[in-house]
């Protein structure tokens, strides 16, 4: 039996590395190996991201939510979810997505600068496990 779950996105269309993506949802860490979050955590006020809960990818550009989840896990569930909400089109191109699983952001920030870049929360879709 499969459980029902929720996975948040964000997009963005940056000009970055692969690397630079990784060093935003990266959390850094204090003297006494407490997490002191990641810039992109932090900027969303999410708190502690397990990593084994985070994806982060530069894709392909398009204005298609659809074709920008692509090759994420659970990718089938998600773009069947944002079909039916009716969330397939952006305003802007996309070329960098981050979703975390088991997640269901309710704060108040949906867009936030990183490094001169605009993240946009995009929604919480459910997946099955």
């Amino acid at each position: 039996m499969s459980n029902k779950k929720t996975v948040s996105i964000w997009t963005a269309n940056a000009d970055w590395q692969q690397s630079t993506l990784r060093e935003i949802v990266t959390p850094a860490y204090s003297d006494d190996g407490e997490s002191l979050g990641s810039e992109f955590s932090n900027a969303f006020s999410l708190g502690f991201i397990d990593d084994d809960f985070i994806e982060a990818d530069i894709v392909e550009p398009t204005k298609n939510l659809e074709k920008a989840i692509e090759d994420f896990s659970y990718d089938s569930d998600i773009i069947a979810e944002i079909k039916k909400k009716n969330l397939s089109t952006s305003p802007e191109k996309i070329n960098t997505v981050i979703t975390i699983y088991d997640c269901a952001y309710k704060g108040k920030t949906t867009a936030y600068i990183l490094r001169g870049i605009e993240f946009t929360y995009r929604g919480q879709f459910e997946y099955k496990d």
